[in-house]
């Protein structure tokens, strides 16, 4: 199960995690159980490999101490000099990424793949989270909601924790700065499309070359996949280094304002 765990656990299409998070968080089998049962991998299973796994377990646990401490860690920004962000909070934008029609086919596998199964691979958790918290500017507050109500290891620690650390308002924060590029990361870790055909089929038919931005692609290639952008798939609803830009400009007046 861990062998490889450190190079391959960013990869949505590889089955490269342990998928224990639904029965952590239906208290089926506990942290200590799980970091206990760790001991005996260490001569099939590379150091590294296992160090790196029991960091997540560690930062699930980091999560329950800071709601114990600050139990309205789902509603209130753990750094209050947030509090004054100017959210667009457009509805309209918040619909789309919830139904999986941003016109970025990463975030939109991920959310529908949420949907379909009630849950998603961990990286495309933090790059869905990234795209509606920067690249729309709706409020961390509206995607935890969503998360904690379809995913089937919602956890209220680890989900409320995770959402402010992508905003950049946690402890142990993410830099505000930080703003993942929606097509680069797909074409990073889905470098051959593999996660994105398999949740966005309409897509199915596009190369691997423009799997992550059918909205370069040639019409000759999009006629040939079958693909008709605002019709059969989405434009995309935001271009992503204006949204940067925007973004960027409303953290540094957060943070000027502070």
């Amino acid at each position: 199960m861990l062998d490889g765990y450190k190079e391959n656990r960013d990869y949505p299409a590889k089955q490269a995690t342990s998928m224990l998070s639904p029965h952590l968080a239906l208290g089926e089998i506990s942290p200590a159980r799980i970091w206990d049962a760790t001991r005996g991998l260490s001569k099939r299973v590379p150091a590294a490999d296992i160090v790196h796994f029991r960091k997540e377990i560690a930062w699930r646990e980091f999560s329950y101490h800071l709601l114990f401490h600050f139990p309205r860690l789902a509603s209130d920004n753990w750094n209050d000099r947030f509090d004054g962000f100017e959210w667009r909070n457009d509805d309209d934008d918040f619909e789309a990424w919830r139904r999986g029609l941003t016109g970025y086919p990463i975030v939109d596998a991920g959310m529908r793949q949420l949907w379909r199964h009630g849950w998603m691979h961990n990286r495309v958790r933090m790059i869905v989270a990234s795209f509606l918290i920067k690249d729309l500017m709706v409020d961390w507050r509206r995607g935890e909601a969503w998360f904690r109500d379809t995913l089937v290891d919602a956890d209220p620690a680890n989900n409320a924790a995770s959402w402010q650390w992508v905003a950049g308002s946690g402890a142990d924060a993410s830099p505000f700065f930080r703003i993942f590029n929606p097509v680069l990361q797909g074409e990073t870790f889905d470098p051959d499309g593999c996660y994105v055909r398999a949740h966005v089929p309409e897509l199915r038919q596009l190369g691997a070359k423009y799997i992550h931005r059918p909205f370069e692609a040639p019409k000759s290639m999009l006629d040939e996949a079958g693909v008709t952008l605002g019709q059969t798939y989405p434009k995309p609803i935001v271009d992503h280094a204006s949204a940067r830009n925007r973004a960027l400009a409303a953290y540094n007046a957060t943070r000027g304002a502070a």
